[in-house]
């Protein structure tokens, strides 16, 4: 078995690579010019270069692969965000099919997002039935990776190519190399701590079981199927309360309404994109947390054997995995 991994880079695709590279397949690391693949170049992987936006030398770097793993994507809440989201997420997944078409590859599984799925009315539970609809999303990011999504399930679904999608959560846990929303919190969090807070709910994975789940789909699970995997649905208050146990920072006692909220999350979205800085306290953030987190990974635990666990282990070992790398790059 050889697998290739496009876009390597981010957190789920650090994780990933070591966990692949521990049971000894071989493996190759697909990433744009740009990336930094230090960390792959030190521990020995094969390191190719390629971009999203170019079939050919997606083809070539993808060439004598087995299995391709599509984690490649840009991640945005901010507004107006709809044409660059569309071009990575969208025609850059059209063109790794293309590229997996041209070169006969056994399999595509393609990383999307809960994101994809439309969260439905209420608090019903959300599962492999419900639909996929890009106007149906919350945000761009979310109408990017539902027609992505459907590009790849559509692909399996005519016969052209071998496929599978798998759609997790809020991706928490260690070998974030600092591109994560969440690892970017927690350093914020660990250094300044937090004033205050608002209401809400969001589900969380670990990242090495999602990493699990990607290893064992392409030998497990039925083609041209979507999985989802959800961890722990936790709320923003005990979110937090967990987080200053283990930082000794003290728990904040405002909380901001809801109505403020959405007024600032939109204020602050719109000056930060018009200034060029990424935030995640938007309007799309707000909204995210506010929806229905209840979501099912049976499919998942019944074809992929797929477990999660606790979140609060995630995020200890999240937030001592960035210590020790704070405390490496101190010295």
């Amino acid at each position: 078995m050889t697998i290739s991994i496009i876009g390597a880079t981010g957190h789920l695709g650090h994780a990933l690579a070591r966990r692949i590279n521990d049971l000894k397949i071989p493996l190759r690391i697909v990433c744009r010019n740009t990336s930094n693949a230090e960390y792959f170049e030190k521990i020995g992987l094969d390191v190719a270069r390629a971009d999203l936006e170019n079939v050919e030398s997606l083809t070539e770097a993808i060439s004598g692969s087995e299995y391709v793993i599509h984690l490649a994507s840009k991640i945005s809440v901010m507004p107006l965000m709809r044409k660059a989201l569309t071009r990575t997420n969208v025609q850059g997944t059209r063109n790794v099919i293309q590229a997996c078409m041209k070169t006969g590859v056994e399999k595509l599984i393609y990383a999307s997002s809960i994101q994809a799925i439309s969260p439905g009315p209420g608090d019903k539970q959300i599962n492999e039935n419900s639909e996929i609809d890009p106007y149906l999303t919350h945000d761009d990011y979310g109408f990017s990776k539902a027609k992505a999504t459907i590009d790849v399930l559509q692909a399996a679904h005519t016969g052209k190519l071998r496929t599978t999608v798998l759609c997790p959560t809020g991706i928490i846990g260690p070998h974030d190399p600092g591109s994560s929303q969440i690892g970017k919190f927690l350093k914020v969090h660990m250094k300044f701590g937090t004033y205050a807070f608002v209401s809400g709910a969001y589900d969380f994975v670990d990242v090495r079981d999602v990493s699990n789940a990607i290893i064992d789909s392409t030998t497990m699970g039925a083609d041209g199927q979507h999985y989802l995997l959800s961890g722990s649905k936790v709320s923003v208050k005990n979110f937090l309360k967990y987080i200053c146990e283990l930082t000794d920072k003290r728990m904040p006692i405002i909380r901001i309404p809801n109505s403020l909220a959405l007024i600032a999350g939109h204020t602050n979205g719109y000056i930060n994109r018009f200034i060029g800085r990424e935030t995640w306290f938007t309007a799309s953030s707000l909204r995210t947390i506010w929806s229905n987190s209840e979501i099912s990974s049976s499919l998942a635990k019944k074809d992929l054997n797929f477990q999660s666990r606790p979140w609060q282990s995630s995020i200890r070992d999240q937030l001592n995995d960035l210590t020790k790398r704070s405390s490496n790059q101190r010295f």
